[in-house]
């Protein structure tokens, strides 16, 4: 007899531009349909990734009336009704709300099972109200799943848990071949500089300030270099400031969101540049290395354990200008080393990050649940 579908409900607050979007993404869209049946229930709003979901045929609900714009608290109550009408085996939840209504409706119906992804990457410091919620419904988890290493180590300090009881599933991005064609380069007026980017929301976290100081010191030494940042965010305008006060307009671009820049734009890159202050397990430094761009990425979160210094990129620590300019500077000024880095971070990739490593990874526990 064939093995009955797991019918898998992924429960997130809603499917924005964001690392871990992209993740549930790839997750969504590269689960074996003939093993399982998959909804998305996204709690507040579908987002354009959702929508794009959407458009693309897979089965997707939003829960809330409201979406951002003011709470709502019933939101189980529609969940646990999307449960009985898909005859769902397994929630598996990916943000602190969905994590809420999914442990609701775990306690409400038993037979379905709870799987619950974090992908905050700076235990313990989240908004208070957030970590206490997290705290006490992930008691409420069949099983937590970190996507680092790093991660794990802290959620388990913050809620006092065995790391055994929390499991580890690294993100994954696809290997896609990219055929860049100049024009992103053009578009940025770097045709014949170093083209250094990075894709970024316009955040504390990413360290963005660092990243201007950073371009002042390599323009200051004359080398020829153009710095691009893909993304947008609260702190553009504050950032456009520091840009001008520091007199690098005619050295960084501001891009804003590009429609698959993985593939489009960051192919193009010479060197991606990431100066994150903190990381869970960082998706563009896997799209940068899986187009096989060489990468200079802050030593935080799982960057250490992808990223083996001067043999598949370069680690240097968050808010050191000095260094990131010293390391950038080695990659600017040597062609053939940006070569070796980019072919074997690409490597990498490939070994161990993919989306299908990380698909296959959680079919698994869906089975192992339902």
């Amino acid at each position: 007899m064939p093995e009955r579908k797991v019918n898998v409900l992924i429960a997130v607050a809603g499917l924005g531009i964001g690392g871990a979007e992209v993740v549930i993404q790839h997750l969504v869209r590269s689960i074996d349909r003939r093993r399982f049946n998959v909804t998305v229930g996204c709690i507040k709003a579908a987002g354009p990734i959702g929508e794009q979901l959407r458009h693309d045929g897979f089965d997707l609900e939003v829960l809330s009336r409201n979406g951002y714009e003011e709470p709502e608290y019933l939101t189980f109550l529609k969940m646990r009704r999307l449960l009985k009408q898909r005859r769902i085996d397994v929630i598996h939840s990916h943000t602190t709300d969905a994590l809420a209504d999914a442990a609701v409706c775990r306690l409400l119906s038993p037979r379905v099972k709870l799987l619950h992804t974090f992908h905050y990457g700076n235990y313990p410091h989240l908004p208070k109200r957030q970590l206490q919620m997290e705290r006490l419904f992930a008691r409420f988890a069949n099983r937590l799943v970190a996507v680092s290493e790093v991660q794990r180590s802290q959620i388990s300090a913050a809620f006092g848990l065995e790391p055994a009881a929390i499991g580890r599933v690294w993100n994954g991005v696809p290997l896609q071949p990219a055929q860049p064609d100049g024009s992103f380069r053009t578009r940025v007026g770097a045709a014949d500089h170093v083209l250094i980017g990075t894709v970024a929301t316009m955040i504390r976290q990413k360290g963005l300030p660092d990243l201007l100081a950073v371009a002042r010191k390599l323009r200051d030494s004359g080398r020829r270099v153009r710095f691009v940042v893909l993304g947008d965010g609260a702190m553009r305008a504050e950032l456009e400031e520091l840009r001008r006060q520091l007199g690098v307009e005619d050295t960084v671009v501001f891009a804003g969101w590009i429609k698959d820049a993985s593939r489009v734009a960051v192919p193009e890159f010479d060197i991606f540049f990431q100066p994150s202050l903190w990381e869970a397990m960082s998706i563009a430094v896997l799209e940068a290395m899986a187009a096989g761009v060489p990468v200079v990425a802050s030593r935080v979160g799982e960057n250490p354990y992808i990223i083996d210094h001067g043999k598949n990129g370069l680690l240097i620590e968050p808010r050191d200008v000095d260094g990131m300019a010293r390391e950038l500077a080695r990659l600017v000024d040597d062609a053939a080393l940006r070569r070796r880095l980019g072919d074997a971070g690409s490597e990498k990739v490939a070994r161990q990050f993919t989306v299908a490593h990380m698909t296959r990874a959680y079919e698994k526990i869906y089975r192992e649940l339902a």
